[in-house]
């Protein structure tokens, strides 16, 4: 038993102009998966964390027991939801958010904070536990000290099944290269 190998080295110069021209714009393949993590993510949202549950959190403990839509983990306005974007250009995809107080949901937060507050007027309407006329007092400018502590609530991940779509996305594309179609 023999086995001969012939190689056509013009058609095997044209296949890798072709892949190596196909390769430095990727484009095509970056606009999907870009598009494949955006919805990944919105869907992490939806399911109250992938692959575990986030903790919940007490506003969405309250809202669920009134009976409102929400009453789920990091979706109250859904501004945070509604500002995932995706894009992809010729080598690179991008997935992220503008909105200010992402990183700290996506990190978690556990520090000591010191808030600055501006002179007010407050209205009040009951004093040591009684009601009263209503009454407007002023505050004065003061700082105060608080711990803020939010739990990590990673939204920005990479699932296991993003990967094996992304490949498939990769794979198709390269065959597509190869092929000359």
């Amino acid at each position: 038993m023999s086995l001969t190998l012939t190689l056509d080295k013009a058609e095997f110069d044209r296949t890798i102009t072709r892949l190596l021209a196909g390769v430095t714009d990727f484009s095509p393949v970056t606009g999907a998966i870009a598009q494949l993590l955006e919805n990944s993510v919105r869907r992490n949202f939806i399911e109250g964390g992938r692959p575990q549950k986030w903790p919940a959190s007490k506003r969405a403990d309250r809202d669920a027991g009134y009976g409102r839509k929400s009453g789920q983990t990091l979706i109250d306005t859904a501004r945070l939801l509604n500002s995932i974007t995706g894009v992809g250009d010729h080598h690179e995809v991008r997935v992220g958010t503008n909105v200010d107080y992402a990183a700290a949901h996506n990190f978690g937060v556990d520090k000591e904070i010191t808030q600055q507050v501006r002179e007010h007027v407050r209205r009040i309407t009951q004093a040591f536990g009684k009601q009263i006329e209503p009454t407007a007092v002023t505050v004065k400018s003061h700082s105060r000290k608080f711990h803020l502590q939010l739990p990590a609530r990673e939204f920005m991940l990479v699932q296991e099944e993003d990967w094996e779509d992304i490949a498939e996305i990769v794979s198709k594309r390269l065959n597509q290269l190869i092929k000359g179609d």
